[in-house]
């Protein structure tokens, strides 16, 4: 059964250029993971907010979403700890539909 996951990240405004640029290359190897099916990344409309930026996949299961974490998750906190970014994902299952 496909789950979202949900990652929202706080990105210091004076890093938000090189955040998308790392961004843009971690998209590179997350869609070629067995699993994933979808993803959207978003930048909040308000300058202040304290999420600026969320990204939203779809992932054919909560394993295969896992299997693909443990691959990137080193050095993709690695990079988010150079820049100044606090992440906080989580997976979610649809509840119901309107």
């Amino acid at each position: 059964m496909p789950v979202t996951l949900i990652n929202v990240f706080s990105v210091p405004a004076a890093k938000e250029a090189a955040f998308v640029q790392w961004w843009q290359d971690v998209k590179e190897h997350i869609t070629k993971q067995e699993g994933f099916i979808s993803g959207k990344f978003h930048k909040s409309l308000k300058s202040d907010s304290r999420f600026n930026y969320i990204n939203v996949a779809i992932w054919e299961n909560e394993t295969l979403y896992w299997k693909a974490y443990e691959k990137s998750v080193t050095p993709m906190k690695e990079k988010l700890g150079q820049l100044g970014v606090e992440m906080t994902p989580a997976l979610y299952r649809v509840a119901f539909e309107y």
